[in-house]
């Protein structure tokens, strides 16, 4: 009896282990299946990182063409680009030269002839004394480059020089045999003329370098103070015209001779607030530009020969070879009254021909 119930009991022990048992498989068989759902979605995950790393890779590999396409494109424009700059760099070189002859050629000489003046008798009453005007006429004539293997020749007599121009070619005999030379007419440049009216006011003075800081008025108001003062030389004052574009104002004083005693310093001084400004003054001239003319000719008496390119000899013997053919009237000439050759450029003047 007390083996059964012993082997009951060892039953009772063995079932309660089974039972362990089956609960530890069933967790782990459940363990197994979320292990296995884990395992499909990561290589659902990897698969799917995959297939995006072909896209990317595809993408990128577009995106290296697209580049390199771009890159020629790019590099192609370069080259045009490079040969464009080749172009104008030429064509700015070009306008440059342009540009320099042009100015050269328009270029006025604003320097005006010296004069001198004299002191004839004293005026006691500075109060009488008026605008000093000054004119000046201006004749500006540039001069002809005569360029390397020509000849001017100038002739007595217009008919004979108007022939030599018709007939166009000259065999002309020189020490080392004939040479065909050229003859052409005398085209010269713009001259201009001009005169120049300028007044030096009795009762103005010029202010400059004006501050920029202080309203119209107020500068106005300054400029009026400081040039009333008796200490100075000032008086009582007409007007004060403010000109923004350059920063400068006219003075105008109601009294003559005020100008001049205030023009004896040429530096003064104005105070606004805490700051004090250094400005200069100087004489008032008007300046009208009056009969402008500009105007170009053609010598009648000169010719221009051209093409004496083989030449060995001096200057001076290649005149005298150019003199004696066209002195002569076999040849269509008559009697030469100047002559000028270059083997390099030369500047060649004319003057008014007053026949």
């Amino acid at each position: 009896m007390d083996n059964i119930q012993l082997l009951r009991a060892e039953l009772e022990i063995l079932k309660e282990k089974c039972e362990e048992e089956e609960k530890r498989k069933s967790k782990t068989i459940l363990a197994k299946l979320e292990a296995d759902d884990l395992h499909k979605e990561a290589e659902q995950q990897v698969n799917q990182l995959l297939e995006k790393s072909s896209e990317i890779e595809e993408t990128l590999s577009e995106k290296k063409k697209l580049y390199h396409r771009e890159m020629q494109k790019l590099e192609r424009e370069k080259e045009e680009l490079m040969s464009n700059i080749d172009v104008l760099d030429g064509k700015i070189k070009n306008c440059t030269e342009t540009f320099q002859k042009t100015r050269n050629e328009l270029r006025v000489d604003n320097t005006l002839p010296h004069k001198n003046i004299n002191c004839t008798k004293e005026e006691s009453d500075p109060g009488n004394l008026s605008n000093i005007p000054y004119t000046c006429h201006i004749l500006i004539q540039y001069p002809y480059i005569l360029q390397d293997g020509q000849a001017l020749l100038t002739f007595e007599k217009e008919t004979v020089a108007q022939g030599i121009i018709d007939l166009g070619r000259h065999n002309v005999e020189f020490s080392n045999g004939y040479e065909e030379v050229k003859a052409y007419k005398v085209q010269l440049g713009r001259t201009l003329a001009f005169e120049v009216n300028m007044t030096i006011a009795n009762t103005k003075v010029n202010v400059r370098n004006l501050p920029t800081c202080l309203p119209e008025e107020t500068l106005k108001d300054k400029l009026e103070l400081t040039f009333y003062k008796s200490n100075i030389g000032g008086g009582e004052i007409e007007s004060v015209e403010y000109n923004k574009n350059n920063n400068s104002a006219c003075i105008t004083y109601k009294e003559n001779g005020v100008a001049q005693r205030v023009l004896e310093k040429t530096q003064h001084q104005i105070t606004a607030g805490d700051s004090t400004y250094e400005i200069g003054i100087s004489p008032s001239i008007e300046k009208h530009l009056n009969k402008l003319q500009i105007f170009s000719g053609i010598c009648r008496r000169t010719v221009l020969l051209a093409e004496i390119r083989n030449q060995i000899d001096c200057e001076d013997d290649i005149q005298d070879f150019v003199e004696i053919h066209f002195q002569k009237p076999s040849n269509g000439g008559d009697e030469v009254e100047c002559i000028a050759f270059s083997h390099k450029n030369k500047l060649a003047l004319f003057e008014e021909d007053q026949a």
